[in-house]
């Protein structure tokens, strides 16, 4: 029996690599950060290429044709008895597994792309057609693992615990793909309206947690920041901190860590440079001049919360009127000028809920 499995990053899948003689492929792109709209699947890939260029070490070519061969190896599952995807219980995973099902759940969604009608196919249709493949696709997620303390992800494993795992996989079942797909389409919306109002989300028992904690990166009612900009200045009130320690202390504050050091120092390196500063950069060495945009050297730096970071944490200022706002959240494009605090979407963290 040919089998293809497909996991969230290069640690797991190396690991994975250790025990297994089929197949592993990797699909990890960070779909929480920038422009996630509904188009082609052409116009996707140049899309999420162009946004991650900046912050990768990659190519612009080659990362677009890293993300069209992930994605043609989605297409070609028919070629596998058994597709197992590894995952967790994360925003990043949980994004990648409704994008991943979705494509699965379709047979004709990459052939045809991602333009047009939000669904191709009605849910019975698509499990129809779903009928006609030999393929039996199976998924395995966790959100947490016996001995290990505090779970953070499937990275954390050897390859004997990863092997464990094999035999607690379970097939993916009509309810998990509708979901997946109404979730998936939800998420690229032009406005959060229907991600708002997802309710039944019990066939993937991770992903409202997940959904909640994207939601809270919209700018707050309190203070215009994201939740991570927000941690981020809270942790410098008490005083300077090296990159690397403030990208350690903010990870603690979340109950299901998801974002890497390179998306981090990214937030860190947009307070600093907005118009009001709300955080500063400063070399721990005079000799080594100015930060500039590479993840390294931002290692090397401390970061110090500026007046107006301070003003901004303390709600005596609102970071949007401040330094305006032009960002993605999936597929809602969130501008405001600055001197405008009217944010289209806020997060009100009383309420839960974004108004």
């Amino acid at each position: 029996m040919t089998t293809l499995h497909i996991t969230n990053g290069d640690c797991a899948a190396n690991t994975l690599r250790q025990f297994l003689t089929d197949p592993v492929s990797i699909t990890a792109d960070v779909l929480h950060e920038g422009p996630a709209p509904r188009v082609d699947l052409e116009t996707w890939h140049q899309l999420r290429a162009r946004f991650l260029t900046p912050s990768d070490h990659a190519s612009f070519e080659d990362l677009r044709n890293d993300l069209a061969r992930s994605d043609r190896t989605i297409a070609e599952v028919d070629r596998y008895d058994e597709v197992v995807l590894w995952f967790e219980h994360d925003l990043f995973d949980q994004l990648l597994v409704i994008r991943t099902l979705d494509l699965l759940g379709g047979p004709d969604r990459l052939r045809q792309g991602y333009g047009g009608p939000p669904k191709l196919y009605a849910d019975a249709e698509r499990a129809a057609l779903r009928q006609t493949t030999k393929t039996r696709v199976s998924l395995i997620c966790i959100d947490r693992f016996p001995g290990v303390e505090r779970f953070v992800g499937l990275g954390q494993l050897d390859a004997e615990q990863l092997a464990s795992l094999v035999e607690t996989r379970r097939p993916v079942t009509d309810e998990q793909y509708a979901l997946a797909t109404n979730a998936w389409d939800a998420f690229r919306a032009p406005d959060p309206v229907a991600l708002i109002n997802m309710r039944q989300t019990d066939a993937l028992p991770f992903l409202a947690g997940a959904l909640k904690r994207f939601l809270e990166e919209y700018p707050s009612t309190t203070n215009g920041l994201s939740r991570t900009a927000d941690a981020v200045l809270r942790e410098l009130d008490a005083g300077p901190r090296s990159a690397h320690d403030l990208f350690v202390a903010t990870q603690a504050r979340e109950e299901r860590p998801f974002m890497g050091d390179g998306g981090f120092f990214d937030i860190v390196h947009q307070l600093a440079r907005a118009r009001v500063p709300l955080v500063t950069i400063v070399p721990r060495d005079a000799g080594q001049g100015a930060a500039n945009d590479s993840e390294r050297d931002l290692r090397a730096h401390t970061i110090a919360l500026t007046d107006a970071g301070r003003d901004v944490l303390n709600g005596r200022r609102d970071a949007v009127a401040l330094n305006g706002l032009d960002v993605w959240r999936g597929g809602v494009h969130l501008v405001a000028a600055g001197g405008d605090d009217r944010s289209p979407w806020r997060w009100d963290g009383r309420r839960e809920t974004l108004v």
